[in-house]
């Protein structure tokens, strides 16, 4: 779940010690107070010239307002320990939250088949590479703009969709085929589809393209998502973690404004990349869902160790027009906008990303991390608005 530094108990001012010299005024005043008094109800017929009087006159009044000064020391004493200890206990909760929302996945490799490139996607983005085409469908009696892998679907049935399913994944798998016969041990597979299948079905195909061994525990396959907060699940985990995201969407009927893809992205959990003495691609950090602007702002460059000095790219995703404005007020009231060296909207020419907004951005903001050795800051929106920082290695 999404770490909430806000949910720590926050810490207390220390109290304030008691004022000596007002004590020493207050001790003094007892003293002569305390003397007016004996030498008031002394006895006419008794010295005032013995110990006894100097003793109740002087030592009784004395002792009696000291003994208030040191029963307020040590309630002061006694208070200030009580905060020292709750801030300690604090800082020691907040530095341990902090740890674990900076941690981190590490890109091992990644495959992708799209209309727009099967190799090189930011970069053919960033150029201008587009497929997002408008073609007049006569079954629709409309126009649609959309963009289809090659081959397209001949056999416009659930059979021929499965056919070409089977087909891409295989070569998707081929594509990671040296990884995963490397890196297959205690693998977890993810499978995000577009809902065109059950998941029963998915898990057919998928068991009859992958050779892999892996545990039935182990596979995921859902349609529905929420961006890229699985990766915040699996950061929970703080296991020695290797995980297969896999993002299916595939047309059996053209959609208005999406683009055919099916991407894979591999990654690998800071134990595992120790472990195992592997230097990934690149980081991906820790998701922050957008609740505040100004504080998620804050927190998504805590995770993802941005300064306002750093460089960083700015990708965006099916991101609202308010939303997006109430960001970049939260990034210029912070300091973050004059380190901005670009962004990519990837709606524009890429088209809705629908069900594979996570696997298709982190892809681009990975190999645009890699190649310009910058920061890649990532807004998306899906089920939630929530942002997170890729870093180069």
């Amino acid at each position: 779940m999404p770490i909430d530094l806000k949910k720590i108990p926050e810490k207390t001012e220390l109290p304030v010690p008691p004022d000596k010299f007002r004590w020493l005024i207050t001790i003094l005043l007892c003293i002569v107070f305390g003397a007016v008094l004996v030498f008031s109800f002394w006895r006419e017929n008794e010295s005032t010239h013995t110990i006894w009087f100097w003793f109740c006159s002087l030592f009784v009044p004395f002792l009696i307002s000291f003994m208030g000064y040191v029963f307020q020391l040590r309630r002061y004493e006694n208070e200030r320990d009580r905060i020292i200890w709750w801030n300690h206990l604090h800082q020691q909760q907040y530095d341990e939250q902090v740890a674990i929302g900076k941690l981190a996945m590490g890109v091992l490799a990644t495959a992708y088949i799209t209309p727009v490139a099967r190799n090189k996607l930011a970069a053919a983005l960033l150029q201008g590479g587009s497929e997002l085409q408008p073609f007049f469908y006569s079954q629709y009696q409309r126009m649609l703009s959309t963009a289809l892998i090659s081959p397209q679907l001949t056999d416009v049935s659930e059979s021929g969709y499965l056919l070409r399913m089977e087909q891409l994944l295989t070569d998707i798998i081929r594509q990671l085929q040296p990884e995963l016969e490397e890196f297959s041990e205690n693998l977890h597979i993810r499978i995000q589809h577009d809902g065109t299948l059950k998941n029963e079905t998915i898990n057919t195909v998928w068991r009859r393209v992958c050779l892999l061994s892996f545990d039935d525990q182990n596979l995921t396959i859902c349609a529905e998502s929420d961006g890229v907060m699985w990766i915040d699940k699996c950061l929970d985990c703080q296991e020695s973690t290797l995980i297969l995201s896999i993002e299916i969407n595939l047309f059996l009927e053209p959609r208005d404004q999406q683009v055919e893809s099916v991407s894979a992205i591999l990654l690998a959990s800071a134990d595992w990349l120790t472990q195992h003495h592997v230097t990934p691609q690149s980081w991906i950090h820790r998701p922050v869902v957008m609740d505040e602007p100004g504080e998620s702002v804050t927190t998504v460059t805590l995770w993802g160790n941005i300064t306002t000095d750093l460089p960083w790219f700015f990708w965006r995703s099916q991101t609202q027009s308010e939303t997006l404005a109430l960001v970049l007020q939260s990034m210029e009231q912070s300091g973050y906008m004059l380190s901005k060296k670009g962004d990519f909207v990837l709606d524009d020419t890429f088209g809705k990303l629908n069900s594979v907004v996570g696997n298709v951005i982190l892809i681009c903001a990975n190999e645009h991390a890699v190649k310009s050795n910058m920061a890649q800051w990532l807004l998306i929106n899906d089920k939630t608005t929530h942002m997170l920082i890729v870093h180069p290695v």
